[in-house]
């Protein structure tokens, strides 16, 4: 009886080592297609992931380096390099809407990762470490990320980090932070910011609201957010 009690124990000792090293990121993007293809932005997601982005202008180059590989890819171009070797892509990397996309599998792929998608999310898991980051999928005009056209719900669960806010923009990152208060009806003087969740159905502002509604988490985290703005650039947007 004893031997198995042990045996039993073991197995869960191993067990929660596993759910340990299986750490979770999280980000949100657009949806971007191309032929069937996911693409996504260079900054945020390959950095969360673990890798080294850098990006020239002029050359229109990518470069995506993790441990020993090194990935180099050109906007508008098919053929990429792989450690030097040349492969080619089913799409190129595109310019959409002032940012640089890249092919999410290939890349993710080529850098060693396994890319498993599930339709509104797509899961990246670095092979040596287990590490996984998953990536939703919000489309555009869709309301926001999270389901049910919210932006962030884990605001509310967990604290945010500098991963969760790359590769946002100011005026995004200006509605995640005030959606922290707008789920507990806080009403806007802002017009921009009004007009925003008035749009959103969940919605419905309280004139009775006090900050006090808020738990510390939720003050905490909208600090954060406040502060990476301010840090990143400059000042947090009061609107689009």
């Amino acid at each position: 009886m004893r031997r198995h009690v042990v045996l039993a124990m073991s197995v869960l000792l191993l067990l929660a080592t596993v759910g340990t090293a299986l750490a979770q990121g999280e980000l949100w993007v657009q949806r971007v297609e191309e032929r069937g293809r996911l693409l996504v932005p260079i900054r945020g997601i390959f950095e969360a992931f673990g890798a080294t982005v850098n990006w020239d202008g002029q050359m229109q180059e990518i470069s995506i380096a993790s441990d020993n590989i090194q990935v180099v890819m050109y906007v508008n171009d098919s053929i990429a390099l792989i450690n030097g070797n040349r492969y080619r892509m089913d799409v190129p990397p595109r310019g959409i809407r002032g940012r640089t996309h890249v092919p999410l599998r290939f890349a993710g792929e080529a850098l060693g990762g396994t890319v498993e998608y599930y339709g509104s999310y797509v899961d990246m898991t670095e092979n040596s470490t287990g590490y996984l980051l998953r990536v939703h999928l919000q489309r555009r005009g869709g309301g926001g990320q999270g389901g049910s056209g919210y932006i962030a719900t884990w605001t509310s669960s967990r604290r945010v980090t500098d991963n969760d806010l790359r590769g946002y923009g100011s005026w995004q990152l200006t509605l995640m932070r005030n959606e922290i208060y707008a789920r507990k009806g806080r009403p806007f003087d802002n017009a921009n910011i009004r007009s925003y969740f008035n749009r959103q159905p969940w919605y419905s502002p309280d004139r009775s609201f006090t900050e006090g509604r808020l738990t510390k988490l939720e003050n905490d985290n909208a600090a954060y957010i406040r502060n990476y703005q301010t840090r990143v650039y400059g000042s947090p947007a009061t609107g689009p």
